[in-house]
C-alpha cells in the first residue's frame, strides 16, 4: 500500500507546476500594436557620371514602409524636373529624355545603362536626365562635379569628385584547384594602389556574350548592363602605395539561381570587368547601402542607417574613374 500512495504524492506536485507554468505563459501573452507613423516622400537621386561619358540622372520619389510595390518602372522614375550639372565654374542644364520618343538604338543604350530589357522600357516609358550635346559635360579625370534638381517642392545639390583612374594592370580567369566543376572559376584582378591615403574603389563586371543556342535564352546577351556584386566597395586603409590582387565572384542573375554556375564564371565567357575610383563620401554612402542590404533577414545584425550624398533628398550622386578590361574566360 506504500507504493501507491507515493506514486500520488509524487505526481501531483508535477502537475501543478506544468499548469502554473503554462497559466504563467497564457497569461504573459499580450498583443503590442505599433502605430508607424508616415513620413514625408522625399527625392530619391540616382546619379551618375564617367569619365568619356555624360551624366545621367534618374528621379523618383521615396515610398512607405508598407507601400504595395508593382513594376518598378511603371511610373516610378519622374519628368519635368529641372536639373544642372556645373563644372570649372560653369552650369550646364541636362536634357529631359523620354524612352517613349526614341527610336530603337537609343532605346538600346538606355536599357543598358539601367540594366532592363529593351521590352520593359517599352511597356513602362521611363524619364532620365542627361546631355547628348554638350562637350563640357563629358566625365573628365580630376573634374568637381555639382549637381542641382528642383522638382515642384524639392531641391537638392549633391557634390562628388571624378578621382585619378587607377589602371587594371592584370587580369585573367581561373579554375579554383578545389573546384568540383573544371569550367567554372573567378577572375583574378591586379591593380597598384596610390601611394596617397584614403583611396576608394568600386568593382564591377558585365558578361557581353550571347547564351548557347541549346539554351532556353539562346541570342540573349548574358547580362545587360554592368553589375555590382555584394563587396563591391572597399578603400585602402591596408593597402596604401601597394600592388594589391583580388578574386571576385560573380553576382548571379535570376537565370542561374539554382545550377552550378551560381556565381561563377564559365570557360567561353567574355567579360568585361571595370574598376572605378570613388570619392570618400560616396564610398562611406555605398558601403552604407550594401551593409544594410546584407543584413536584411539576419535578426542578429546591427541596425545600420544608409548614408546619402544628396543634400534635401536620398540617394547618391557618383563621379567613377573607370578602367576597364576585358577577360576572355578560357583554360
Amino acid at each position: 500500500m506504500i507504493t501507491p500512495i507515493c506514486k500520488a504524492l509524487v505526481i501531483k506536485p508535477l502537475t501543478i507546476l506544468l499548469l502554473s507554468v503554462l497559466a504563467l505563459s497564457i497569461g504573459c501573452t499580450k498583443i503590442i500594436e505599433i502605430d508607424i507613423p508616415d513620413a514625408d516622400p522625399m527625392l530619391v537621386v540616382e546619379g551618375s557620371i564617367r569619365n568619356g561619358e555624360m551624366p545621367f540622372i534618374l528621379l523618383s520619389e521615396s515610398q512607405g514602409y508598407f507601400t504595395p510595390i508593382g513594376n518598378p518602372l511603371d511610373g516610378f522614375y519622374l519628368g519635368g524636373a529641372h536639373v544642372t550639372v556645373s563644372v570649372d565654374g560653369e552650369t550646364y542644364e541636362l536634357d529631359e529624355i523620354c524612352t517613349s520618343d526614341l527610336p530603337l538604338e537609343q532605346l538600346e543604350l538606355i536599357a543598358a545603362g539601367i540594366g532592363v530589357s529593351v521590352q520593359s522600357l517599352t511597356m513602362f516609358p521611363l524619364c532620365a536626365y542627361t546631355s547628348l550635346t554638350e562637350v563640357n559635360l563629358i566625365g573628365a579625370e580630376g573634374k568637381v562635379y555639382d549637381l542641382h534638381v528642383v522638382l515642384d517642392d524639392y531641391e537638392i545639390n549633391a557634390t562628388s569628385k571624378l578621382n585619378v583612374i587607377v589602371p587594371l594592370e592584370e587580369t585573367f580567369f581561373f579554375v579554383p584547384a578545389t573546384a568540383d566543376q573544371d569550367s567554372l572559376g573567378y577572375i583574378s584582378n591586379t591593380y597598384t594602389d596610390p601611394d596617397t591615403l584614403g583611396n576608394s574603389y568600386r568593382w564591377s563586371s558585365m558578361r557581353i556574350n550571347q547564351y548557347p543556342q541549346w539554351h532556353e535564352l539562346a541570342g540573349m546577351k548574358k547580362d545587360a548592363a554592368f553589375i555590382y556584386p555584394l563587396g563591391s566597395p572597399w578603400d585602402d586603409s591596408f593597402i596604401n602605395g601597394q600592388q594589391f590582387t583580388f578574386s571576385m565572384f560573380r553576382s548571379p542573375s535570376e537565370f542561374d539561381a539554382h545550377t552550378a554556375e551560381y556565381g561563377f564564371w564559365k570557360t567561353g565567357d567574355t567579360v568585361l570587368v571595370r574598376l572605378e575610383s570613388i570619392d570618400q563620401v560616396a564610398f562611406d554612402a555605398v558601403m552604407s547601402f550594401e551593409s544594410a542590404y546584407s543584413a536584411q533577414g539576419n535578426p542578429f545584425a546591427p541596425p545600420t542607417n544608409v548614408l546619402s550624398n544628396i543634400e534635401g533628398g536620398l540617394g547618391w550622386w557618383i563621379a567613377y574613374g573607370a578602367s576597364v578590361d576585358t577577360v576572355f574566360c578560357g583554360l
